[in-house]
């Protein structure tokens, strides 16, 4: 995925939460093998670190969170997070009559970290009101604590569920979501360009082979220049009601956690043509602009628009109506 060293403005980036959120659109209980709930009381929170003066120095500030579950004690040390927001970076929500309302984030609700005493961790943390949305890396495993309303309504908004990414079912792999975890890929692949080529090279009319130009070719080593790409989000009425439960704070926090835990796949991700190459990374994302629709807009009889009422959409419709409000999109839908 080159293209993300030339973009200038915004990217198309379709992503479908039925595929990339399918823990919240059916059972909790078929989905993961195992998971354990939390509670706001069973977190210990502390300001380890905290500026004299204003400053946008990562570790002018930093925030220790400490909690147990799923057999271990975790001890989160956190500095608010500054790499994924556009210096640009703007919220808009819009009504059923397109009318646009500037909405404030706070950056430091949003951090960056990793456990005390583990070097090779890695943590990806939001907190709102005492409730944790986290993905916290280890060598051996990856742990997801996210709010449990989405999935168990009856505990409240100060809980959260706590899981471990080996304890997903994933059901695009094994149909009813049953089977043996450890056949699962574990990692991105990549497709090898030209693998069905003559390795002996192509004869041309004059009976010279091409094996001198795909050497010259193998010999070239791109480098990014640029390694950003700014997004524009947008998330429809239906996002707004089912994700974010109604709540544009709600809704504008699960899209940054998202989009976060997309760019650190992105970013530590080698990108090489191949293996005998050392390739590039530090690839990724920043989020320019969010959009939420609170409300499903109103249309004429006989128009389309991408947040319209509508049971159901195909990909290739819905991305044609959405090029034609939006010259560039994100569209972050159900």
């Amino acid at each position: 995925m080159y293209t993300h060293s030339r973009c200038h403005f915004d990217v198309v980036l379709y992503l479908l939460l039925i595929g990339m959120s399918n823990l919240v659109t059916c059972s909790v209980y078929k989905n993961l093998k195992h998971f354990e709930t939390l509670h706001t009381s069973q977190f210990s929170h502390s300001i380890v670190k905290r500026g004299i003066k204003h400053s946008d120095h990562p570790f002018n500030k930093i925030r220790e969170v400490a909690f147990s579950t799923l057999g271990r004690d975790f001890r989160l040390i956190l500095t608010p997070k500054k790499g994924i927001f556009h210096s640009k970076f703007k919220v808009f929500t819009v009504d059923g009559d397109g009318r646009e309302k500037p909405v404030f984030v706070d950056h430091e609700d949003f951090y960056d970290g990793r456990l005390f005493g583990e070097v090779s961790s890695d943590a990806r943390v939001h907190l709102e009101d005492g409730v944790m949305t986290a993905t916290i890396y280890t060598p051996e495993e990856m742990y997801h604590i996210e709010p449990s309303w989405r999935h168990l309504p009856h505990m409240g908004n100060q809980s959260m569920i706590a899981y471990r990414e080996s304890d997903i079912y994933f059901t695009w792999n094994q149909g009813e979501g049953q089977g043996d975890t450890d056949t699962w890929p574990r990692s991105c692949g990549y497709v090898r360009e030209g693998e069905d080529e003559d390795p002996e090279g192509n004869e041309d009319d004059d009976g010279y082979t091409n094996v001198r130009n795909k050497r010259q070719a193998e010999q070239y080593e791109y480098t990014p220049t640029k390694t950003r790409c700014p997004l524009l989000l947008v998330a429809d009425y239906r996002f707004y009601q089912e994700m974010g439960g109604s709540n544009t704070k709600t809704t504008i926090n699960y899209l940054i956690s998202l989009i976060d835990r997309v760019h650190k796949i992105y970013n530590d991700t080698t990108w090489q043509d191949r293996q005998e190459q050392d390739g590039f990374k530090g690839m990724g994302f920043v989020i320019k602009k969010i959009v939420v629709h609170n409300e499903a807009t109103k249309v004429r009889g006989g128009e389309a628009h991408y947040n319209m009422v509508r049971e159901k959409w195909d990909v290739r419709t819905l991305l044609e109506v959405m090029l034609y409000h939006c010259k560039v999109i994100v569209i972050i839908t159900k």
